[in-house]
């Protein structure tokens, strides 16, 4: 009998993966993970967690070695494409290659590590989050045929919200979740789908153009 299925989408699950205007975005590399706990662990950052504990060094070290279940969940390196250098992470989780979807986690930018380059990004750049954010959402479209694509940010969070609303989401939603503290916080839902990526990114490359 004839085989008829489609198989799933495959992806490296090591080394680089997809670049965005001056970024390259990939799987960390071991002498990353301490930097990306680092990054995660300060306060300013740990707030725009539902969960704003710090995290344990050693047991990161672990996850991001071997308990990560890719390419059901990715936490990627995002480095400047010029030079290499390490300014941060994005990803996904809960990625459902039958249903064709996935959920964008936290952008986190090192805006440290960032600064000492920034005479050398492009006038009218928007910004490593928004370009690390744009070049993962063509890769996951293009590459995994996604159907759609959500992610929930914290409501009062405007770095967040500038972020997903520049790579084209649109809201769907509302909620409110607890934190561990006892604490309640609002939560905006934003989702794309493949028509809705499709017209962002057409009017994305026209913008550049003009």
């Amino acid at each position: 009998m004839l085989d008829t299925s489609v198989s799933a989408p495959t992806l490296p699950l090591t080394g680089p993966l997809f670049d965005g205007r001056c970024v390259r975005v990939g799987w960390p590399e071991p002498d990353e993970f301490d930097r990306i706990t680092s990054l995660r662990n300060r306060p300013q950052v740990r707030g725009r967690f539902l969960d704003p504990r710090a995290l344990d060094l050693q047991r990161n070290r672990d996850w991001l070695a071997h308990g990560m279940q890719r390419p059901r969940e990715a936490l990627l390196s995002i480095r400047l494409a010029a030079n290499g250098t390490w300014v941060g992470t994005i990803g996904w989780t809960g990625y459902d290659p039958d249903r064709r979807e996935l959920d964008v986690g936290r952008i986190m930018v090192d805006a440290q590590a960032v600064l000492p380059h920034r005479a050398s990004l492009p006038d009218g750049y928007p910004g490593v989050g928004v370009d690390a954010g744009r070049a993962l959402r063509d890769y996951v479209f293009s590459r995994l045929d996604l159907a759609t694509m959500t992610c929930v940010v914290i409501g009062d969070n405007a770095l967040s919200r500038r972020t997903v609303l520049m790579g084209g989401l649109r809201p769907v939603g509302t909620s409110e979740s607890t934190r561990p503290d006892g604490t309640k916080v609002g939560l905006i839902r934003f989702a794309m789908t493949r028509d809705d990526w499709i017209a962002a990114r057409d009017r994305e490359t026209s913008e550049r153009r003009s």
